[in-house]
């Protein structure tokens, strides 16, 4: 399976060669400033996305440095592959005379943006072209990085793509692998076309499952004549992407038999809210007399949903899960459907998601952003917060409205690397946490030279 032109057969060439022709003139083309030095590769889980990336640059005699999702891809570590750090030659190839240059690969880059947030920002902080005067005193990276990723596409995977090349891979088509199946399967003529459908199902474009098909075969090369091949190759029966899912609830009435077919466990919580936050847009669309009491039937079941899971997550009674995706998806959606007929609906394919911020989640953002700050100035919490406040009894207390003294702050900070924004953002947070009694006034100063 090695030796077959999988990118001839996938019409990948251009791309192909696109990337090589970047990475052969990464070195020359580097120091020009608006040079985008990043590769942002996307597509479909098991689409060969990384096999792509790796064949490539094995051609091209690169050395891989590859972090993926069981890699804890901080901001700590994107400093460490910073020029500072990283020579862009690998130190074991010195001993054997040979040059190899190195290039990092990002896999599965959607998934560093659920914990620490603050990795992809300098990540995209690094990559990005150094125009400005600020900019050009910001880290640099002398290898070349690629990030690998799937459909999901948040802001920030947004912004990553924008100080990046693009390029997608798409899906292959059940024609492009059943052409790789030709050659592969041996006595493929004698093979029912029954079974080569099963077999296509299966893999559904795959590439891991394509690689599972040919190893089978290899062992056991009658395996695809045995009646019982629906039971090796198992479909997939309920599909990844939670917004597709979602699309086709809102577009098409689901029987309650197919809920446990239809998603898996871990989905059913995202796609009760994604159809409650896309619902509405549909709903708009029709006589108020109509979508009012509907809209109440749907809010009751959602609310009485919403307790179930309440006690579920207080008691770990995770048997009550499937009875409260079932009332606040596949029951509202009922009730949708009997009330509004979407053959009559122009919907677009776009799913809405909004990410909310819990009060959690905003608390965690405000200790990060205290912490940075306490590392850059070299001061504890306590000496931070009272430098602020005594430059606000100094500068008056509406300071940051006035233009002049904020770029005269700025510049104290200068070579802190704090912006304007930082400085307004300490300010807001300690408007919000720090209590009034704890401050300090401008009589407490003339006390202490007294």
């Amino acid at each position: 399976m090695d030796t077959i032109n999988i990118n001839s057969i996938f019409s990948r060439e251009p791309i192909f060669q696109e990337i090589k022709d970047h990475l052969l003139n990464f070195e020359e083309r580097s120091k020009d400033i608006n040079y985008k030095k990043g590769i942002y590769i996307y597509g479909t889980p098991g689409s060969g996305k990384t096999e792509f990336i790796v064949k490539l640059l094995k051609g091209l005699d690169y050395d891989i440095v590859k972090y993926d999702a069981g890699d804890v891809r901080n901001k700590s570590l994107i400093d460490t592959i910073t020029s500072n750090n990283v020579s862009n030659r690998n130190v074991l190839d010195m001993f054997t005379k040979k040059v190899r240059k190195i290039a990092i690969v990002m896999d599965e880059i959607d998934g560093m943006n659920n914990g620490d947030k603050g990795g992809i920002t300098a990540l995209i902080k690094l990559i990005r072209q150094k125009k400005t005067k600020k900019q050009r005193l910001e880290n640099k990276c002398t290898n070349p990085i690629i990030c690998i990723g799937n459909y999901y596409i948040d802001k920030k995977i947004k912004e990553l793509m924008k100080v990046c090349n693009v390029f997608e891979l798409k899906t292959p088509t059940n024609n492009q692998i059943n052409t790789i199946l030709k050659s592969i399967i041996p006595n493929y003529e004698e093979i029912t076309k029954e079974h080569i459908s099963d077999i296509l199902m299966y893999i559904q474009g795959d590439m891991r499952k394509l690689r599972f098909v040919y190893n089978s075969v290899e062992k056991q090369p009658d395996i695809l004549k045995n009646g019982n091949l629906l039971e090796l190759f198992r479909t997939k029966l309920y599909d990844e992407d939670s917004k597709k899912i979602t699309h086709t609830l809102l577009t098409r009435k689901c029987d309650f038999n197919e809920h446990e077919h239809f998603m898996n466990e871990t989905d059913r919580t995202i796609v009760a809210l994604l159809w409650h936050e896309n619902v509405v847009d549909i709903l708009s669309k029709f006589n108020i007399e109509i979508t009012y009491p509907l809209y109440y039937k749907i809010l009751q079941n959602i609310c009485i949903a919403d307790y179930i899971d309440r006690i579920t997550f207080q008691k770990q009674i995770w048997q009550f899960n499937e009875m409260s995706s079932l009332i606040k998806t596949f029951s509202n959606n009922k009730l949708f459907h009997d009330a509004i007929d979407m053959n009559n609906v122009q919907y677009t394919n776009e799913i809405r998601f909004t990410k909310v911020l819990t009060k959690y989640s905003t608390e965690y953002n405000n200790m990060l952003f205290v912490y940075n700050l306490t590392q850059n100035l070299d001061m504890d919490k306590k000496d931070v917060i009272s430098l602020f406040q005594e430059l606000r009894l100094y500068y008056g207390h509406d300071f940051c409205k006035s233009v002049e003294e904020l770029n005269t702050i700025e510049r104290i900070f200068e070579s802190y690397n704090l912006s304007k924004l930082d400085i307004k953002r300490i300010y807001r947070y300690l408007d919000r946490t720090v209590k009034k009694d704890a401050l300090i006034t401008i009589e407490d100063i003339e006390d202490d030279f007294d």
